[in-house]
């Protein structure tokens, strides 16, 4: 499987499945992409997602199928009925729609577990075998990097005050690849970026 970035703004994502996974699901896109939710009945974590729920009684038909799905960019499959997922996978192939199976035959589609901040997206996957590994590794980044955005805006800050004819130990990518490694930058962050510039300052001699 090869890893994508994808911008899904403006995009629809259809869900069939109103369950625990199917809200979990909904929660992952719906900041982003107009989501669409079909179930007979909805888990209480929906009241808290800005998602559009459609009551209806999912079946097989795969002409209804094919309908409902219509114009959307990612379909998931996330009802407790491997069966009926395998349909709607199926449809979405016909229809050349990628789809994201939640319980049974792996679908196009894996949605990793992923950390992000104004600058940045991290995605992990372990190809949906283990979503716990995938997880565990998300929740060591979160505690390795709490200030990963700030760790970027210096960085830009970097590029910009280095960048340029400057060689050796002082071009751009000599002082970025030190600077960001050195712990004592990092124990500057953390008491506001105005503080590691100082330090990078006395440190590279600008």
């Amino acid at each position: 499987m090869i890893p994508l970035m994808i911008d899904f703004t403006g995009k629809k994502v259809i869900i069939f499945g109103g369950g625990v996974v199917g809200a979990r699901k909904a929660r992952y896109f719906a900041h982003e992409a107009e989501v669409v939710v079909y179930s007979r009945s909805f888990h209480q974590d929906f009241h808290e997602i800005p998602v559009r729920t459609e009551v209806c009684n999912l079946t097989g038909d795969q002409k209804t199928l094919q309908q409902m799905i219509q114009h959307a960019s990612l379909v998931i499959a996330a009802t407790s009925d491997s069966e009926l997922n395998s349909v709607i996978k199926n449809v979405c192939n016909r229809e050349n729609i990628w789809c994201n199976i939640a319980a049974g035959t792996r679908g196009d589609v894996v949605l990793p577990a992923k950390i992000s901040g104004d600058r940045y997206v991290i995605a992990v996957s372990t190809i949906g075998s283990v979503p716990a590994i995938s997880r565990l590794i998300r929740e060591e980044l979160e505690h390795s990097f709490p200030d990963l955005d700030d760790l970027i805006l210096l960085g830009e800050w970097i590029r910009n005050t280095y960048r340029g004819d400057r060689q050796g130990t002082d071009s751009y990518d000599a002082v970025l690849y030190s600077a960001l490694r050195d712990p004592e930058t990092r124990k500057a962050l953390a008491t506001g970026i105005e503080h590691a510039k100082e330090y990078i300052k006395r440190r590279f001699a600008i």
